[in-house]
Parts: structure tokens; sequence; C-alpha cells
């Protein structure tokens, strides 16, 4: 396969999109790939990042025009790049590398390509999984974003299975941040995934709010062990709004399952106030701002 130049690669990957042309497209990534890695090898941090931007908007076309092979190896190659830039240290390199697997799987479930959608949630996760070990606040909560978007996305497509795999990894990092004793981020989760379980009700997705409410027992679950107040009063809140939603909608296994998650927290006694409504209306408003950064539409 012939191999590209830079300006080539760019012309010709969204000019094969465009024409719905998946060999070329596939040269054209291959090309941009090479370069973003060699770029990282030499250290070329802002080089790198203007070709993952390159095949981030390549790949967004791609994804519109419902070309599902040459999303999904477009996935693959960021989250390589964002592999290598994690093992050279290249922050920033690596946040233009999730952010735009994240942005194609909300595009890619928008487009009803579920198994797109799926590997970029999966990737995000490995990702999350494989980076440095404390990630500030704000990564926490785009990546938490990320799932979130990925998993309304999907629900407005009637894409179950790939709810179900955004409430998992958004589950996972509620989990991560609350053993951590991150209270603010474990809440964020926990709004979050209350925003996916309404959608969930609305959609009568039974198993993707049971899985919801299984992930916030969980969350609520290291909460208590870890004396996080206001996350474990998010959880009875959340857990109640789902219980009484489910119900409505006759879901009888999601409101069995909410319900018997709320008895974990029957006996806690935290009681609610305007304090701690106003505390959480702040963390949505923080939300609302990363989100605003990462340039993600609802």
């Amino acid at each position: 396969m012939i191999t590209l130049n830079e300006a080539e690669a760019v012309e010709v990957s969204l000019s094969a999109v465009d024409e719905g042309d998946e060999n070329r497209a596939f040269q054209a990534l291959d090309s941009l790939t090479g370069i973003a890695a060699d770029f990282l090898s030499e250290n070329e941090k802002a080089d790198a990042e203007r070709v993952i931007l390159s095949i981030e908007s390549s790949a967004q076309a791609a994804a519109e025009r419902e070309m599902e092979l040459v999303t999904i190896n477009s996935i693959l190659s960021l989250g390589k790049l964002a592999r290598k830039a994690a093992d050279n240290g290249f922050e920033s390199v690596l946040d233009k590398a999730f952010v735009a697997i994240g942005k194609l799987g909300k595009t890619a479930a928008a487009h009803s390509l579920e198994a797109g959608s799926k590997v970029a949630a999966t990737t995000l996760m490995e990702i999350w999984n494989f980076s440095p070990e404390e990630w500030g606040q704000e990564k926490v909560i785009a990546f938490s974003l990320l799932f979130k978007e990925i998993g309304t996305s999907a629900a407005r497509r009637d894409m179950e299975e790939v709810m179900l795999s955004a409430v998992t990894c958004l589950g996972e990092i509620g989990k991560k941040v609350a053993a951590k004793n991150l209270e603010l981020e474990t809440v964020s989760s926990l709004l979050l995934l209350e925003e996916i379980g309404k959608l969930a009700v609305e959609n009568y997705f039974d198993e993707a709010l049971s899985s919801t409410a299984l992930s916030i027992e969980d969350i609520g679950k290291l909460s208590i062990k870890k004396g996080l107040n206001d996350a474990v009063l998010q959880c009875q809140w959340t857990l109640e709004t789902l219980r009484v939603q489910a119900e409505e909608k006759a879901l009888s296994n999601s409101s069995v399952v909410a319900e018997v998650a709320l008895d974990n927290f029957k006996d806690i006694g935290y009681t609610s106030s305007e304090e701690k409504t106003e505390k959480f209306q702040g963390i949505k408003a923080i939300q609302k701002k990363i989100q605003s950064d990462l340039e993600i539409q609802e």
C-alpha cells in the first residue's frame, strides 16, 4: 500500500469518504496513523494533535455516511495513538485522542452504527484503565460525560445493547472514584447514571434500567464504606426516582431491582436539605461547563 504524506492523506481521506470509497479511506487512515505515531516518537506533540484532529474529522464524516468499518478502524487507530501518547507522557495528545473517540462513539450511535458505538465505548474504557492512575477532576468528569453521551445517543436510536455498554463503563468509573474518596466525581457519575436511567425508562429498556440501578447500588455501597455522605444521599434520591418511574411504566424487573437496591440505604439516616440540593446543582454546572469545553452538542 502506498504511503501518503500528511497533506495527501488528509485530502484523500475526505474525498474517499465523500465518494464512499472504503479502500482509499483505509489507505489514508493508515498513512495518517503512521504519521501521528512518528510525530509522537519525535516528541512533536502539536503535530501529533493536528493529525489526530484530521483523523477525527474524516471519521466523523464516515460515521455520518454510515461507513461503519471506516469508523471502527478510525476509533481503533485513535486508541493506539492514545496508548502511545500515554506511554510517552503526552497528556494533551492523550486528551485529544480520547475526546475524539467519545465524540465518534456518539455520532456512530446517532447513525445506528451499533458495532461502531460499542467499539468506541470499549476503547474509551481501555484508555481509562491504562492511563495514569491519578486522573484530575475535569478528566474524570469528561470521561463520564462521553460515556453518558454515547448511552443517550444510543437510546434515541433504540439500541439498548449500546446503552448497556455505556452504563457499565460509567458505573465502573463511579466505583473507582468512590473507592478513591473522590466525592464530587462520585456524585457526578451518579447524576449522569440518573440521566441515562430516565432515558431507559422512556424507552422501556428494562434491562438497561436494571443495570443502571445495580451500578448505582455498587457505587452506593462503596460510598457508605468511605463515608461519602453526599454520594450516599444521591444514590438514595436516584434509586427512588428510578423506582417510581419504573413502576409507572410497568417495568417490573427494574422496579424490583431498584427497590432491593434501596434497602442498602434505608437505615443510613441521611436527609436532604437545601444546601445539598445547591451542592448537587453546582456539580451539574461543572458538568455543563466541561461538556461545553468538549464541544459536545446536545
